[in-house]
């Protein structure tokens, strides 16, 4: 048999979709797909669903001539050389034929007499539910499946996929016809079914496909099954699993067997063809990692194996072992954990992974060598995961496993708070206790919450997770980006530094100029050498709100660089040396100050608007607070701020999130290790001026400048939209205080609103730097503007041209990865989430004009302002 042509997709009259597969040789197939199952079974009807596969091969017109089927059906088909079976799942019910190639037609023909609606003869009903308790009863002998159907009903307690698909003894010993009936009605509906055809479909005239449409038709289109949707199937989320299960029961054995599982995600989550490696590199074959510890070296089992369950809804990673003697099964446990704990990190073996990749691509490979294994492989690709091509792409993520993704993997789902554990004993036995065993299943280590406490920002924004040790990371992948951005910001600064101890003012700067100047392992040249060498940055930051550190390179050099970073991070040395060195420019720019005019000014309205407020004073501090601070302050604000519920990270740029969990899980140790436990909550609000104030400098110099303002808002107040709106109008070429003061009257060069939104109230107003015998016009004409402005309020063209301009401005603005990086990692930091862009759009586009009014009239006009002038 061979084929090099990809699969047809047709759809019949009613919806019903048909992939038509053309394979050369001797033998055709048809499956027929209904995409329900036990899933979709209420409680009473546990088992209907395998009931109703057991009664559709009977014979179709049984009930209208009242007479008992006679297995017509099956008759048939082995009349012409062919075979039907049928199977149900959780989450599906598939029933299929294959026979010679030149009966081919006639099977699918009569075969499909079964799809039209029918009714059940009771005689028929009860001889098969007879059958079916005798298909139970022979499973309740089985350990295997009993052993299995123990751990998933301990697993998914409330979930369907606790209860067997056969059912129970009780549900099929009071089910009807009607009731069966009526399951067979919810649920065998056009919208849930799908139809495959693999075998010599091509021939030269191309008469064979269409008879084989038009039979498909005939059988399964509109004139037999109407067109219905499927109803809805959100159905029972499993909660996650708090502790541990465990479960030990006797059973009729000789030897011990156990079985362990993991909660991990549905089919069509992009971990799942992964975690097929992973089990295969424990526990797949002689030569796994499970079977060779456990068998060859402990001596502790008959047999070891780890594999995979991966249905439509989340699934279970498992571990079963035959053991020699219950008493082992402490010791078990603990060198299971011990060999998960070794890939944990990290030691899997590139040529383990590579063994694994090879199985699994010739498992997939032989079974499509026959038209059946063909037929169910793209029946699941295009019904249960909705797409044939995956394949094509499942390959590429497997070939793409390293240890590093195995790592991520085991720290992430095979943890304690994931698993359960069924024990079936011989009988006589006492029932094995459990008691200290849950301690030998690791915790959740570095991403073992992510996957439950991910959230994925709306309109293309990051993944906002916290990491176990309380870390809050935000990533946004920009795939193909040759660029990342690392930006690790934490609550403190200046505001900080004053509510802790006024002498270490100027602290946090000084720590952000040292912070990446060596470390424990290396000096700064050393580091200056690895990161300029790799034309990357390396840099502390620190302001009035906030400190940090963030790094730029290119993404070639993620592996190198990110160790780097989390080492300057974590383990700073501040040397004498260095901070001598950031001491001197740090004074040396103080003493600058008053050289710059501008800076002059914002030093005095500050200091005179939020008097005793941190928010007044300049984050370098004062030449005396620098001469004062030594090595162990800096030490000491870096320990109490480098804490992981004090700091967020934000990762931006072209690696993938396989790559950033593998740093993540050792940073996230590491940083445990933080002691701290400091949280910067907020400090009394700055004090509201009851009057106006004045204030200035004179150093006759040929220009003046002038600052005009009052107390702002915060980050938090719904009023920051209003505010930046009124900026935009106000400011900008276009904007009123260029027109004005600028294009009308020619008072200046330099004329532009200026504002802060703080933790707690910032400021708001407006600079402008003018000829000295302008200063009092251009104070007057700001006034004027303002008064307009808080009175008439703006135009329908200005709001429209601010926004433009304001969210034009923001996308651009965020067009750099570390732009990206560092609006996600302050946004997280202050506000504990992101805003999405199509969120950030909306609370623009919904100011109004009278919005823009009252806040200008509130903070710019009403309010007592405070005038400096620097001459």
């Amino acid at each position: 048999m061979s084929t090099s042509q990809k699969p047809e997709e047709h759809v019949l009259s009613n919806g019903i979709p048909v992939v038509l597969q053309h394979l050369d040789g001797p033998v055709g197939t048809f499956h027929w797909w209904n995409l329900t199952g036990s899933t979709d079974e209420r409680a009473e009807e546990a088992g209907f669903a395998h009931f109703l596969e057991h009664m559709l091969f009977k014979d179709s017109g049984a009930k209208e001539t009242g007479t008992a089927s006679t297995g017509k059906t099956a008759r048939v088909i082995e009349s012409l050389g062919g075979e039907i079976n049928a199977y149900t799942t959780f989450d599906q019910t598939v029933y299929h034929v294959t026979c010679s190639e030149q009966f081919w037609e006639s099977a699918i023909d009569h075969f499909g007499k079964m799809a039209k609606p029918q009714k059940f003869l009771r005689d028929d009903f009860e001889r098969e539910r007879e059958v079916i308790l005798e298909e139970l009863r022979r499973g309740e002998d089985s350990p295997d499946r009993q052993l299995y159907q123990s751990l998933f009903h301990l697993t998914y307690r409330k979930h369907p996929y606790g209860r067997p698909v056969i059912g129970f003894e009780k549900t099929l010993k009071t089910a009807t016809v009607q009731k069966l009936e009526s399951y067979y009605r919810r649920n065998y509906v056009s919208a849930r079914m799908g139809l495959v055809l693999v075998g010599p479909i091509q021939d030269r005239t191309g008469a064979r496909k269409k008879k084989l449409l038009s039979i498909l038709e005939k059988r399964f289109g509109s004139g037999v099954i109407s067109r219905r949707s499927a109803p809805d199937s959100s159905g029972v989320i499993e909660k996650p699993l708090q502790r541990p299960r465990f479960l030990s029961k006797h059973f009729d054995i000789k030897s011990p067997e156990m079985v362990a599982s993991f909660r991990i995600p549905e089919l069509t989550h992009p971990d799942s063809p992964l975690l097929e490696v992973l089990a295969g590199v424990l526990g797949s074959g002689e030569s796994s990692r499970l079977y060779q510890r456990l068998f060859y070296n402990k001596a502790l089992v008959t047999d070891a194996s780890a594999s995979v369950y991966i249905p439509k809804n989340p699934g279970m990673f498992l571990i079963s072992a035959e053991m020699k003697k219950t008493s082992d099964l402490a010791p078990l446990l603990e060198e299971i954990f011990d060999e998960i704990n070794l890939v944990s990190r990290g030691d899997a073996r590139k040529d383990e992974i590579e063994r694994v990749i090879t199985n699994i691509e010739s498992e997939k490979l032989y079974a499509t060598q026959t038209v059946d294994g063909l037929a169910s492989r793209l029946g699941f690709l295009k019904f249960s995961l909705g797409d044939l091509r995956f394949d094509s792409e499942y390959l590429d993520q497997i070939k793409a496993v390293t240890p590093s993704t195995l790592k991520r993997l085991s720290h992430q789902y095979l943890t304690r708070s994931r698993s359960s554990l069924v024990l079936f004993q011989p009988n006589g036995e006492p029932l094995q206790s459990f008691d200290g065993m849950e301690k030998l299943i690791p915790e959740p280590t570095s991403v073992g919450h992510i996957e439950t406490r991910t959230k994925k920002v709306d309109g293309g924004g990051p993944e906002i997770f916290t990491l176990s040790s309380g870390l809050r990371v935000s990533f946004f992948e920009r795939k193909g980006s040759p660029v990342y951005s690392i930006y690790a910001a934490a609550f403190g600064g200046s505001r900080s530094e004053l509510k802790m101890d006024k002498g270490l003012l100027g602290g946090s700067n000084l720590l952000s100029r040292t912070w990446a100047k060596g470390t424990q392992k290396r000096d700064s040249k050393e580091i200056s050498a690895m990161v300029e060498g790799a034309a990357a940055s390396l840099d502390g930051f620190s302001g009035r709100n906030s400190l940090g550190l963030q790094s730029t390179g290119l993404t070639r050099d993620w592996d190198r660089l990110s160790s780097l970073f989390t080492e300057v991070l974590l383990e700073p040395s501040f040397s004498e040396d260095e901070l001598s060195h950031a001491k001197r420019v740090i004074e040396d720019q103080i003493k600058s100050i008053p050289d710059h005019s501008s800076q002059v000014c914002s030093k005095l309205f500050l200091e005179n608007l939020f008097g005793d407020h941190p928010y007044s004073a300049h984050p370098y501090g004062t030449l005396e607070h620098v001469e004062r601070l030594q090595r162990s302050h800096v030490q000491h604000l870096h320990s109490t701020f480098i804490n992981p519920k004090n700091m967020v990270l934000s990762i931006c740029g072209g690696i993938s999130r396989e790559e950033l969990d593998s740093w993540l899980s050792d940073l996230d140790q590491r940083i445990k290790e933080q002691k701290s436990t400091f949280h910067q909550g907020l400090i009394h609000p700055p004090a509201a001026l009851k009057a106006p104030r004045w204030a200035g400098a004179s150093f006759g110099r040929e220009q003046t400048h002038i600052m005009v303002g009052g107390m702002g808002v915060t980050m938090y107040q719904p009023e920051r939209h209003a505010l930046r709106i009124l900026q935009n109008i106000l400011g900008g070429q276009s904007g009123r205080l260029f027109i004005e003061l600028r294009e009308k009257r020619s008072m200046a060069y330099s004329v532009s609103p200026v504002s802060m939104e703080g933790l707690e109230a910032g400021y708001a107003g407006t600079y402008i730097a003018c000829a000295p015998d302008k200063k009092d016009d251009a104070i007057s004409e700001i006034h004027r503007v303002i008064e307009v402005m808080a009175k008439k309020g703006p135009t329908r063209a200005e709001m429209d041209r601010a926004k433009n301009y304001y969210l034009g401005q923001r996308a651009m603005d965020l067009q750099a990865t570390w732009s990206l990086a560092s609006n996600f990692g302050l946004e997280l930091l202050f506000k504990d989430s992101v805003t999405s862009e199509a969120e950030v759009r909306k609370s623009i586009e919904r100011v109004t004009p009278t919005q823009v009014r009252s806040v200008c009239h509130n903070l710019l006009l009403h309010a007592p302002q405070v005038t400096v002038v620097v001459s």
